[in-house]
């Protein structure tokens, strides 16, 4: 095979609709990135002619979508590289492409259209970050994080490390780390670059995003990359174990040894996007990689487990997007949840499985999102917002109502101020065939290097039939 004959191949998404494969994005190098987190009031355009609807989380995002965030509303969207772009309240962004060559090198050109919005570009030397604002044009550097504040009259662009360009001008015009540029969309030609960077209530929630994808992003999974696309919600969420015959696959926290009760389809919603046809989007924090690679397994001993696959330690997540979750082996007498019916130049409506509607599903005995939003000063709920300790089965299960998890939840000290739990140390590969949470369920492993305090009895999650309901717009 010619080299770009494989890159070609590579570029292929394996689109995988209730076991039939779709070819889609071949030629057009088109790609698929993803919502990373969602609070408070946010709405998503796919790009189908049907306008905006309620975001979901862990929706796919493709050329041509946008994401517009409404009063106490908080968005992340998360590129391959791990690159995030963050949406404060008000806020307003058009991903106008999103592209890749032959070379594999990724063009990136986002609009923001209104708000402020957090840029926090990790990329490689090939790939280009453009943001467009009126009539300006700012080009990131890679390894640059910087707040852009855009209104009719007014950008505002603090660059809080590394360096960007302002574009289309007579000389080369650099902003870099703790320098602020202003000027009037309308009429880029006059601006300003001073000293100094205004702090604002929102920077905390970035600081804080950012500090969660640091601390787990690159805690190494067995086998696995030491960091992916993604791979942070797994280190959070869940553990990897050794499986015979199977090799390192993951389960997530909150269960007794056995994920035997626990259905993959029991929470998320089937997505439409043109060219592509339905898309699941799982409604719990962790399910972005195990929706779309890889493979669910039903292993005797232990229940349901995602196999990573053989090529678990390369650049796997890069390549093989499914657009529903693959089953490798079910138990007897179990039928995955198929797609709604749809032509591919046809839109179809959402359909919401389970308890999608609840932001940041959990799983009985598993850890509680925590709570990113509560770091913003004077920042109230949005109307449509459920408080992570009151869903489902953690309001009775005994668990520590705190959205912290520090002391309280784990007796780990609180004085990183975080509101997540620190990774605990580097392990070795493990063959015990029980997996439980940090403090919840069978296992007794100590988290950030201090012994847990079990608050509750891991359950489990009761199969949810995959009933559905029309999005709400």
């Amino acid at each position: 095979m010619t080299k770009r004959a494989g890159l070609a191949l590579s570029l292929i998404c394996a689109l995988v609709l209730a076991g039939t494969s779709v070819a889609a994005f071949a030629e057009t190098h088109a790609r698929i990135i993803r919502v990373s987190y969602l609070d408070g009031q946010v709405q998503m355009d796919r790009a189908t002619g049907q306008g905006l609807e309620r975001a979901m989380l862990n929706a796919p995002v493709v050329q041509g979508a946008s994401i517009v965030s409404g009063k106490d509303g908080l968005a992340e969207v998360e590129f391959e590289d791990q690159t995030a772009i963050r949406l404060t309240e008000n806020s307003e962004v058009r991903f106008r492409q999103l592209s890749m060559n032959d070379a594999g090198g990724k063009t990136n050109d986002i609009e923001v259209v209104n708000g402020v919005v957090y840029f926090d570009v990790r990329s490689k030397i090939a790939d280009t970050y453009r943001v467009g604002v009126g009539g300006s044009s700012l080009l990131i550097h890679r390894d640059t994080q910087l707040r852009l504040s855009a209104n009719p009259d007014q950008l505002t662009v603090a660059v809080l490390k590394g360096e960007a360009q302002l574009e289309n001008q007579p000389q080369i015009v650099t902003v870099k780390k703790k320098e602020t540029l202003t000027l009037n969309p309308g009429d880029p030609s006059q601006y300003k670059v001073a000293g100094g960077t205004e702090t604002i209530a929102v920077d905390a929630w970035n600081k804080e995003r950012q500090a969660y994808g640091e601390a787990y992003a690159k805690s190494e999974g067995l086998g696995g990359p030491k960091s992916g696309y993604g791979l942070q919600d797994l280190n959070y969420y869940g553990s990897f174990s050794y499986a015979p015959g199977y090799g390192s696959v993951w389960q997530p926290y909150g269960f007794a040894g056995s994920m035997t009760g626990f259905d993959p389809y029991s929470n998320g919603a089937w997505m439409f996007y043109p060219g592509m046809g339905y898309a699941f989007a799982s409604g719990y924090p962790w399910g972005w990689l195990p929706y779309h690679y890889g493979s669910w397994a039903y292993i005797g001993g232990m229940g349901w487990a995602w196999v990573p696959g053989g090529n678990y330690g390369n650049q796997w997540y890069a390549n093989n997007f499914q657009t529903a979750p693959k089953i490798t082996k079910a138990p007897a007498g179990w039928s995955p949840a198929s797609p709604p019916a749809a032509s591919a130049g046809t839109p179809g409506p959402t359909v919401v499985l389970g308890k999608a509607a609840t932001p940041n599903a959990v799983i009985p005995g598993g850890r509680v999102p925590p709570n990113f939003a509560s770091v913003i000063r004077g920042r109230s709920s949005a109307p449509n917002v459920i408080s992570h300790d009151s869903v489902g089965a953690n309001a009775q299960s005994g668990m520590v109502n705190d959205h912290v998890f520090g002391a309280k939840a784990v007796r780990q000290p609180a004085h990183t101020g975080h509101v997540f739990v620190a990774p605990p140390p580097a392990a070795g590969l493990s063959t015990g065939v029980p997996i439980g949470g940090p403090g919840y369920g069978a296992s007794s492993a100590a988290v950030g290097g201090v012994s847990p305090t079990a608050t509750s009895s891991a359950g489990h999650a009761s199969t949810t039939s995959h009933g559905s309901s029309a999005s709400h717009k």
